[in-house]
């Protein structure tokens, strides 16, 4: 982070008061963990879902060059640092800070949402547009109304372009964010049952991720699944568009082949995608979509998404021994799930699955877990493994469809052991797959 100004545009810019500290002062970075606090840095204090650390300025004025804070707290110390600036809401200053900031680029920004795949999206439109030039991208999960601005902030003179993910769980989630970052680009990979705890039903979903069509840039591109039963409703809004997806009416085409293959007015570009799935091709029309709408060509689209290398946990694929593992616990709902079960069909048998909750179903959890037992009822498996107090509906579904072979627990460590043993002395493919919080990939941790 280098913000190149100084504490009077930083005041005015929040709608902040410099309570102290001279308005020509330089201003280029600051941190939001006290913990983490190194002397001469400045202090953006934010109050999170845990922690505000609006609690811990007393013991930092000491050690900070400065303090971004709520104006009444910054009354309440005996003592300030160098510098303060005080606002009514460090959130909302800490966006309208990202939004100016970002607007003092003209490179091309494009911004991904979607129930899945987003992550995989975004990090192939990174790998494209760094063919093209410098380009900025938000690294994990800094998604959020917290983490996109604080991503936001990291833009400089040397990126030509940037992609960044929006993550929601709430209505009204990917407008407060996506406006902020006013991209010329906005991709949404679909609409599916992800996070349902908080949106209730699909329609919401939709509503919350066709969100980002209004907060496009002037002259701004909506990409979007042309194939998807909800998204297929946008065809005919008037708004500036370019459709992915199989169907002959989208724009980018996903034509059935070994490998991806993509149409594009009327010309056919074949890709050697590394980790090829028909997941992935989605991912991928997602991306090079992304892409033509911020004026790249086919070559470009090409060698990126040769070039693109899976982030980790989201279908990574470990060879252990003699033994295939698909390791996919970065996240779990039932689109991925089906999509993960679909993947690995194909691959080396015998085929052991090993699954945990799907979380934030909400009310919907039965009635998924259920229909994923039944899923596995059908598949190849030999064994399958499940965890989870969730879980227990989709091994009885698994039991009352004829399914085989089933081991199931409340807690992973029940049958822990028996799962690393399995692995490292037996072939075939292990697909690995569970909700961030289940922490699956405990399965392989170690195992060589």
């Amino acid at each position: 982070m280098n913000l190149r100004t100084d504490l009077g545009t930083l005041a005015e810019t929040v709608g902040g008061r410099l309570i102290k500290g001279s308005s020509r002062d330089r201003f280029s970075a600051f941190v939001t963990d006290t913990r983490k606090l190194k002397p001469g840095e400045f202090l953006w204090a934010l109050k999170g879902a845990n922690h505000d650390a609006h609690d811990f300025l007393r013991d930092a004025a000491s050690c900070a060059s400065g303090f971004l804070a709520r104006e009444e707290e910054l009354a309440r110390l005996p003592e300030l640092p160098a510098a303060a600036v005080g606002v009514k809401d460090t959130l909302k200053a800490l966006q309208d800070l990202a939004a100016w900031h970002r607007r003092r680029f003209s490179l091309k920004l494009a911004a991904v949402t979607g129930s899945n795949g987003k992550s995989t999206t975004k990090e192939m439109i990174k790998s494209i547009f760094s063919q093209a030039g410098g380009t900025c991208s938000n690294p994990g999960n800094l998604n959020n109304q917290y983490g996109l601005p604080l991503s936001l902030l990291e833009l400089g003179p040397e990126h030509d372009f940037a992609v960044f993910e929006l993550g929601a769980s709430h209505k009204g989630d990917i407008k407060e964010i996506a406006r902020l970052a006013a991209p010329d680009c906005g991709v949404i990979t679909n609409i599916g049952p992800a996070h349902l705890q908080f949106f209730g039903d699909l329609e919401t979903v939709f509503e919350t991720k066709t969100e980002l069509a209004s907060c496009l840039a002037e002259g701004g591109t909506l990409v979007y699944n042309y194939d998807d039963q909800y998204l297929s409703r946008l065809n005919g809004r008037a708004i500036k568009k370019l459709t992915f997806g199989r169907d002959p009416g989208a724009d980018v085409r996903v034509l059935e082949s070994a490998h991806l293959r993509l149409e594009y007015d009327g010309d056919i570009f074949d890709v050697r995608l590394p980790h090829a799935g028909g997941h992935n091709f989605y991912n991928a029309a997602a991306a090079a979509a992304a892409a033509l709408a911020c004026g790249l060509d086919f070559s470009v689209i090409r060698k990126g998404l040769e070039s693109y290398t899976p982030p980790p946990m989201r279908l990574q694929q470990l060879r252990l021994k003699d033994a295939l593992v698909v390791l996919d616990a970065y996240n779990s709902n039932p689109h991925s799930a089906a999509s993960a079960l679909k993947h690995v069909a194909g691959l080396p048998k015998p085929l052991y699955v090993m699954m945990g909750d799907m979380k934030e179903l909400g009310a919907h959890s039965r009635k998924y877990h259920e229909e994923l037992g039944a899923a596995l009822a059908r598949s190849s498996a030999r064994k399958v493994f499940l965890a989870g107090p969730e879980m227990k509906a989709a091994a009885d579904a698994f039991t009352k469809a004829g399914g085989k072979g089933l081991v199931y627990a409340e807690d992973l460590d029940a049958w822990l052991p028996k799962a690393r043993e399995l692995i490292t002395s037996g072939g075939g493919t292990f697909l690995i797959k569970a909700s961030r919080s289940m922490r699956f990939e405990r399965i392989v941790e170690g195992l060589k």
